[in-house]
């Protein structure tokens, strides 16, 4: 009978070499001092071929605690940890950056928090530090969307902590543009978030830009909630009584001073609102019909 592995940890290799040695020997010394059975599931998310290499040198110097995955083309940082979800064996499951700004013995925090309370899902959460107040503003507007719509929901971060029942739940859950996070809170609100560390880049720089950062926040909005269509819904019926109100007056106006009807005004603010709503509804349209071709969120070109 094999035994049962307890933990296994997932970590989305895109154009990192220097860190990932280190980076396996931290969470390799952590499992030491637990005492405890795991593998390091790494997914090269086609970044470079010196990654690649890299990890096949890891693989071939821990063959039994390694596994590495090779995707077809990069599909970002969501579809290669689902990938290395999928591919788990663990009965915990550690996802983590490949950048080790998070260090592996951080992940300490999660793991006694688990063994202490054990919630569905834990968060290593950190305070944002960056130059950039419009990238602050903009983080804080969509944690605070999501905190508030949809029954709540956890916005959380990459280093996570969930359960095998958790991750059975995201195997098994079908849609297209799969965020980890939002799907997890539709399943539970066992959660947790312990304060990490996190440390200076080692290597390269943050792989997303600004207007990156902002396709992402855009999709989340409109993927897994419904705040600009009830947006809209209240901006119309507004505009709508706004628009009688002018009629009334222009009307008015007409016959009782001789004034034009200035309906101009009007025409324009009607054709202004439907033009948006034709284009709100133009994308949850789109949302059905990608719902319904179900894009594959990885493709594994090869395992080892």
């Amino acid at each position: 009978m094999t035994e049962k592995l307890e933990y296994s940890f997932i970590i989305p290799v895109y154009k990192t070499v220097s860190t990932l040695e280190p980076l396996y020997k931290g969470i390799a010394e952590v499992m030491e001092e637990f005492k405890s059975s795991f593998e390091v599931v790494f997914v090269e998310d086609n970044g470079s071929e010196e990654s690649w290499k890299k990890l096949l040198e890891l693989k071939r110097n821990n063959p039994e605690k390694i596994k590495v995955i090779k995707l077809t083309k990069n599909f970002g940082q969501n579809g290669a940890t689902l990938c290395g979800i999928d591919e788990a064996k663990g009965e915990l499951i550690l996802t983590m950056d490949d950048d080790l700004q998070v260090h592996p013995s951080e992940l300490k925090k999660l793991i006694l928090c688990q063994k202490e309370q054990k919630p569905d899902v834990i968060y290593g959460v950190y305070e944002e530090k960056t130059s950039s107040w419009l990238r602050n503003l903009g983080s804080g507007f969509i944690k605070k969307i999501f905190n508030k719509s949809e029954g709540g929901s956890n916005v959380g971060s990459s280093i996570r902590l969930i359960t095998a029942n958790i991750a059975n739940h995201l195997r098994n859950h079908s849609q297209d543009h799969l965020f980890i996070n939002q799907v997890i809170s539709w399943y539970t609100f066992d959660t947790k978030f312990i304060e990490v560390v996190r440390n200076p880049r080692h290597e390269g720089k943050s792989g997303y830009s600004f207007l990156q950062l902002f396709s992402i926040a855009f999709r989340l909005l409109f993927l897994y909630t419904s705040i600009p269509l009830k947006m809209m819904i209240g901006v119309c019926i507004i505009s709508s009584l706004v628009s009688m109100g002018l009629a009334g007056y222009y009307i008015y106006q007409h016959y009782a001073f001789g004034n034009g009807l200035g309906f101009l005004v009007i025409i324009v603010i009607a054709i202004s609102l439907i033009l948006a709503s034709i284009s709100i509804m133009g994308i949850y349209l789109n949302r059905i019909y990608s719902s319904r071709v179900k894009k594959p969120h990885y493709a594994i070109k090869l395992k080892i």
